[in-house]
């Protein structure tokens, strides 16, 4: 018989892989949706909100976040996708906390997801500013050195960014911005929602069709 210790680490990684491979098809079923979407409104050659003439397309992006959670530095990586409507832009997003933070001496885990929506002024200048939005849900818990689950709290978080991008080649922007993280939902006994909500600076990489 596998000691329990053995069954509660493996079994927490288990329950974190699940959960984040589950996040990860979210967002690429909300991406593909959009764009069969979009491809079947130019087939169809129906009217749109945009107009006629909308120029139609979509990115990917990497994004790094460098923010502070629990008062400590926090590494945040992730990335979204979106579809282009002329500057206009609609998607999802995923990210998740890279290093350790720790609260009581226990780690702490903490990773969201959800809509990404946002909008490009002045788009076909080499510099440019952008505004967007992050509205997702994801999980806050902590677990002791056996990486067994102690908490697990859901929490719902808006996320308003703003943004410089900087195209390079048509095919790609990179864009450095500031936000703002509310978290509500976090209900444990050593952490508060204003533990994770605060101000945090980004990169992102945009890689698509603009």
């Amino acid at each position: 018989m596998q000691p329990l210790w053995h069954y509660s680490v493996f079994g927490y990684k288990q329950t974190n892989i699940n959960k984040y491979s589950h996040m990860r098809k979210m967002l690429f079923t909300l991406v593909l949706v959009l764009s069969v979407t979009v491809l079947k409104a130019q087939e169809n050659g129906i009217q749109t909100l945009f107009g006629s003439g909308t120029r139609i397309s979509g990115f990917g992006a990497p994004i790094m976040s460098f923010t502070s959670i629990n008062g400590e530095f926090a590494h945040m990586m992730g990335g979204g996708g979106a579809v282009l409507l002329g500057d206009f832009f609609i998607g999802g997003y995923g990210e998740g906390l890279t290093n350790s933070i720790y609260a009581g001496g226990n780690r702490i885990n903490f990773g969201h997801g959800g809509f990404w929506t946002g909008y490009s002024f002045m788009a076909d200048r080499a510099l440019h500013p952008c505004l967007s939005t992050e509205i997702g849900w994801g999980n806050i818990s902590q677990s002791d050195e056996g990486y067994y689950n102690l908490s697990n709290d859901n929490v719902f978080v808006v996320n308003p960014t703003i943004e410089l991008e900087m195209n390079f080649t048509r095919f790609f922007r990179l864009g450095v911005g500031a936000n703002y993280r509310f978290v509500s939902g976090v209900n444990t006994s050593t952490l508060t929602n204003a533990d994770f909500s605060g101000p945090g600076a980004f990169l992102s990489f945009k890689f698509g069709w603009f």
